[in-house]
């Protein structure tokens, strides 16, 4: 291995066991499950910001964003991070209040208590295989950048970052996962400004940069004015910013804040950021077309594979402690997204699937401690399980955006239901979740593809037909399969938790 390869990985080294101690550290502040699951509903604001940046911001953005942003200008970046920021912002401002009055531990007990255990093992179940798929990209993404940087072999860099992540959300629960967040948001900033710092200076200063934009680079619009166009356009914002929000990992967010206040502020500032910060990519997709023109980077490169554009530039333009640092930032942008989406899906597994099957050994002394190491031994195998699709899958990427476009078209619409309405009945959001479910697998299966086209149409129509079912079906159904009404569960959490001040 050569010296300049070698500092760079010191660093990162180095950058990995500071996570994995983090972790352990957080560890002497698990006492019981609610610690491990929600932190004891005691988080501060800037933990609440600093892990919602963190987990959102993962190696897609600035690797995926930079790309797009190259080929499309500011068009090309409006799911991350416009619509993606927006998800934060009005989940914060519509539905957070109502979340934290109703004291679950995580989004799948929204269903469960107010629709009944089948439509929460629905939802739940649809959801974990989102999950799964999302850990493994964010595994894959870390092997492929030590690889295509370091020539480490890929295998070995897969699965160092798969034993980090496992490690220190096993040992610190929910708690590791939001100190380590909010560490990593300090380390995604420096390795931002960083190669901002670095490529304006290559590019010759800003005004060049600013003076090689291409025509129409800043207009966030459609470039035409045909209907298609814009359904196009409302189906990538809808998506993200309508997709995101029946999202577990957020919620959790929600739960652990030390009020509503809190979690709502949190919320807004982290979406105000996010659409922030997400000017970075574009300005360095900008950067790097500069650098381009000015053959300082090989545009043949930039043809075959945009994305490449931010690993090329940190190659050339910084030396090996730079080079270290900035593939810090980007390991753990990376890191941040894995651990959320890793911890959410343990949370699902045994706090929304295996929880309920033990009914009658909840009430019992000692059955806390169960929770606990039922979400524990949930992180281990959610880990394993993601790693091993991460190795199995060919076409990961593309799996990943059905996964995600299968929650809008299956979650969206019950989750504001569910928070929002009276008259909707567990036979309607059953009925709905099916058929978004199965408008969209019709796609997959007629056209043998996991993106059917027109993707427009597999964005909007399965959650439309998922509204309509769920009115219809409810009224058709309005004396039978009644909810449990909002206000009922308020007056239960509220006895129990008197109940539980009373025993202390």
């Amino acid at each position: 291995m050569s010296t300049d390869n070698l500092i760079p990985l010191t660093i990162i080294l180095l950058f990995l066991c500071g996570i994995i101690a983090v972790g352990k550290i957080a560890s002497k502040r698990v006492d019981d499950s609610d610690d491990y699951i929600i932190a004891g509903r005691s988080a501060p604001l800037f933990l609440i910001v600093g892990t919602l940046f963190a987990t959102f911001w993962g190696g897609g953005t600035i690797i995926g964003a930079t790309g797009a942003a190259y080929n499309d200008g500011i068009f090309g970046v409006v799911e991350d991070p416009f619509a993606a920021g927006l998800a934060l912002i009005i989940l914060g401002l519509f539905f957070v209040k109502t979340l934290r009055r109703l004291r679950i531990k995580s989004v799948g007990e929204l269903y469960s208590f107010r629709f009944g255990l089948t439509t929460g093992y629905l939802a739940s179940s649809l959801m974990i295989p989102t999950y799964l798929i999302w850990t493994a990209v964010q595994l894959l993404a870390i092997g492929k950048i030590l690889n295509v940087l370091f020539d480490v072999p890929f295998l070995l860099g897969y699965l160092v970052a798969t034993a980090v992540v496992i490690s220190f959300t096993f040992m610190g629960g929910i708690i590791a996962v939001v100190w380590t967040d909010t560490l990593q948001m300090v380390i995604i900033f420096i390795g931002l400004i960083s190669i901002l710092v670095v490529g304006f200076n290559a590019a010759h200063g800003i005004e060049n940069v600013m003076a090689n934009a291409p025509k129409d680079f800043w207009n966030i619009l459609p470039r035409s004015f045909e209907l298609k166009s814009w359904i196009s356009y409302f189906a990538m914002w809808a998506g993200m910013a309508l997709g995101n929000l029946p999202s577990p990992d957020i919620a959790q967010r929600a739960f652990m804040a030390k009020d509503a206040k809190t979690a709502k502020r949190g919320m807004i500032i982290a979406g105000s950021m996010y659409w922030t910060v997400g000017f970075i990519p574009i300005i360095i997709a900008l950067i790097g077309i500069t650098l381009v023109k000015e053959n300082i980077l090989d545009p043949n490169v930039m043809i075959q594979d945009s994305e490449l554009l931010v690993t090329l530039m940190a190659k050339s333009l910084f030396g090996p402690v730079g080079l270290g640092i900035f593939v810090a930032s980007l390991v753990a942008a990376i890191l941040s997204s894995a651990s959320t989406s890793l911890f959410a899906t343990a949370v699902l597994f045994s706090n929304d699937l295996f929880k309920p099957l033990m009914k009658s050994a909840v009430k019992k002394p000692g059955f806390d401690k169960t929770l606990l190491n039922l979400t524990k031994i949930s992180v281990v195998l959610v880990g394993g399980g993601s790693a091993v699709i991460g190795l199995l899958s060919h076409n990961i990427y593309d799996l990943t955006i059905f996964a995600f476009t299968l929650q809008f078209g299956v979650l969206f619409f019950p989750f504001v239901f569910a928070l929002k309405s009276k008259k909707v009945n567990t036979y309607g959001i059953i009925a709905g979740m099916l058929t978004g479910f199965f408008v969209n697998m019709f796609g997959v299966i007629s056209q043998q593809s996991v993106i059917p086209e027109p993707w427009e149409f597999y964005t909007l129509v399965p959650a439309f037909s998922n509204l309509v079912m769920i009115i219809v079906v409810s009224y058709c159904t309005k004396n039978k399969g009644k909810a449990v009404p909002l206000e009922n569960l308020y007056l239960e959490v509220e006895k129990e938790y008197q109940n539980e001040i009373t025993i202390v």
